[in-house]
């Protein structure tokens, strides 16, 4: 029952359906979810980038505001000759005081800048709570001067920021310090250190922007310094703890490693990374005032979970569309080709004669209609087609019975005993004819003039088939009944087109070669009215044509005169006759055997003696046409010439 079911004409309609539905459907839905899940992408991205753009753009304007109000406080602190000890700690408060952002100010200077003030004057002004706190740091156990955040702008000559530190015992918060180193210059331009401003910022406020950061479901930002420390992070164990390096090292991902190095070098790209088993997308971009660097990470799977579950849906939603659609499919296909059965039936009833047998009664006016129409109609003209048939066979069969007897009487007329004159120890000839159908155009023949006159000719008749053979049969008899005493080719051409002229209203011609051979001297006279040229091969040399002529091929023009031309053989020289079917032969590529061809298979060694030769053409001509079917009779004599001497080759 079920090779039953997959074998039914409905049941095949219904898969090439749902075959294309399926089709459509994974295309659709494959274009779907690539144009979505680029789109998805493209937007996560830009929204990564955005809001790390905007972190920045925050952070940066706290930093550069930093810088600023240092700058706004320089020329003070560079009027050294109106500088006092009062106006640096005021310097101190107005910064600390005016800045809700900053927690505290120092201006630290060098040991005795100040005599009255002793080797240590370092104001610093620092915020607790609501209000403000003044502290003079130095003293023997803090000597300010020899910190790194003194140190470092005295060095280098220029301001930076610190790497961020906890500032255990004041803010108990992570801070980092904006520090820049102020100079006395002399009339000369000649510039003295003097000392350090430094103001400390709180990073509570860039970790508020930070946080703010929201990236799908669980994506987040982090924050490293200049060399790689995390400073903000999720996960507070990392903070001032660990650095990027070492926590690629941690979970065993070298590639986290390479791009904190390129983080570290300053640059901002996107980048994947496998964290932890989770495939994470990272952006990265620089804060510029302190190198540090913003990085947004994300997890992959979340970014395209909401595609996966539309897909899921879609799916679900078109199996269940394609199962409705097949049921109603099949049963309405199936209603609609039942009619299709008894078709069938009557067809089986139809192929074992039955022409008269019962047909479905269709009532409606569609496809069905016409094929239950069309049947009828079968019936009615098979039974006349088998009825002509029965006689046009008889008659065909006649014909080719016919056919039959017509070419066994026309193979009948060309001779086919060879050798053909034993008792003529001049010469040796073979022949061969091969007709393209039943009966051919083609002819050839020799004999015997005289004694010492061998008379042989070929011809190619124009058309094929029953006409063709014979004006071919009327050709060879005229031949035979012209040429006996009669030793000029000229005479017995002339005579064969005026007889083959006359009455032939059809305009029917035949091309023709004839020469006749003096079997003592070798001498040979020849008329080639429109024939292919004959080859000669000598011995020991490359065979060669007759020379051509412009004579016309015979039973076109009754008051033509055929001239004739004449030749010596030598012992051992072979002619070569053959019709156009031989050059002509084509195989399945339409390429014909060609007279190149011809020419190479003469020249070959050891074929010399006719039937050798004539049966290795022939055989060549086979292996080019491959199979081919023969469209033009083949027909070829080849005869050596030994006169007096012996057979030698």
């Amino acid at each position: 029952m079920f090779k039953n079911l997959k074998s039914s004409l409905t049941t095949r309609i219904v898969v090439n359906i749902l075959t294309f539905c399926v089709l459509l459907f994974v295309v659709c839905l494959g274009t779907f979810y690539i144009f979505s899940k680029h789109t998805i992408e493209r937007k996560t991205i830009d929204n990564a980038i955005e809001v790390s753009h905007n972190a920045v753009f925050q952070a940066e304007h706290v930093l550069r505001s930093t810088e600023t109000i240092v700058d706004n406080f320089m020329w003070q602190l560079n009027d050294v000759e109106n500088l006092s000890p009062e106006k640096v700690i005021q310097v101190t408060k107005t910064i600390t005081e005016s800045n809700p952002f900053i927690l505290g100010c120092a201006v630290a200077f060098e040991p005795w800048f100040f005599p009255e003030q002793g080797k240590y004057f370092s104001p610093y002004t620092m915020r607790r709570n609501d209000t403000t706190e003044l502290m003079l740091l130095g003293d023997e156990e803090y000597e300010y001067f020899v910190m790194d955040w003194f140190q470092t702008p005295k060095f280098i000559g220029h301001a930076f920021w610190s790497e961020p530190y906890f500032d255990e015992g004041g803010s108990d918060a992570i801070i980092t310090s904006y520090s820049r180193p102020f100079f006395n210059t002399d009339k000369n331009g000649n510039k003295e250190f003097i000392g350090v401003i430094t103001i400390d910022l709180s990073l509570e406020w860039f970790t508020k922007i930070i946080s703010d950061i929201k990236i799908l479901e669980t994506g987040y930002s982090t924050v490293i310094t200049q060399h790689g420390t995390f400073v903000i992070n999720p996960n507070e164990e990392l903070i001032m703890h660990e650095t990027i390096f070492s926590f690629a090292k941690e979970i065993d991902k070298p590639k986290l490693r390479d791009i904190g190095r390129d983080m570290l070098a300053g640059n901002n790209a996107f980048a994947e990374c496998n964290i932890r088993g989770t495939n994470m997308q990272l952006y990265y971009t620089p804060l510029p005032s302190n190198k540090w660097t913003l990085i947004t990470v994300f997890p992959e799977d979340e970014m395209y979970a909401s595609l996966h579950n539309i897909s899921i849906i879609l799916l679900l939603l078109t199996i269940t569309g394609l199962a409705l659609m097949i049921t109603i499919v099949y049963r309405v296909v199936k209603n609609q080709i039942s009619p299709l059965k008894v078709f069938a039936e009557s067809a089986r009833d139809i192929a074992l004669g039955n022409f008269h047998t019962d047909l479905p009664e269709i009532k409606t006016e569609d496809e069905m209609r016409y094929l239950s129409d069309s049947f009828s109609y079968m019936q009615n003209e098979l039974t006349t087609y088998i009825e002509n048939l029965k006689d046009t066979t008889a008659a065909k069969e006649k014909i080719e019975s016919e056919l039959r007897i017509a070419r066994e009487i026309q193979m009948g007329m060309i001779p086919k005993i060879f050798p053909p004159f034993p008792d003529v120890p001049e010469i040796d000839l073979y022949a061969m004819l091969e007709p393209a159908k039943e009966v051919g155009g083609d002819l050839y023949d020799f004999f015997l003039i005289d004694d010492q006159h061998l008379c042989f000719a070929i011809g190619d008749v124009s058309g094929k088939g029953v006409p063709a053979s014979l004006f071919m049969a009327v050709t060879r008899t005229l031949l035979r009944s012209t040429a006996p005493n009669q030793h000029s080719s000229a005479k017995i051409v002339n005579t064969l087109n005026r007889s083959l002229s006359s009455g032939n209203d059809s305009s029917m011609f035949v091309t023709f070669f004839l020469g006749i051979i003096n079997l003592k001297s070798g001498e040979m006279i020849y008329t080639n009215a429109g024939h292919n040229p004959p080859l000669i091969l000598h011995k020991g040399e490359a065979p060669r044509y007759f020379e051509t002529t412009d004579q016309i091929p015979i039973g076109l023009f009754d008051d033509f005169q055929y001239k004739e031309s004449a030749i010596s053989l030598k012992p051992s020289d072979v002619l070569f006759l053959y019709t156009d079917g031989i050059t002509e032969a084509e195989n399945k590529d339409k390429k014909l055997y060609s007279d190149p061809r011809l020419l190479s298979q003469l020249s070959m060694p050891g074929k010399r003696l006719p039937k050798t030769l004539i049966d290795h053409i022939y055989h060549d001509i086979a292996k080019h046409v491959d199979g081919n079917e023969q469209s033009d009779d083949i027909t070829m004599l080849s005869l050596i010439f030994f006169g007096g001497s012996s057979k030698e080759l």
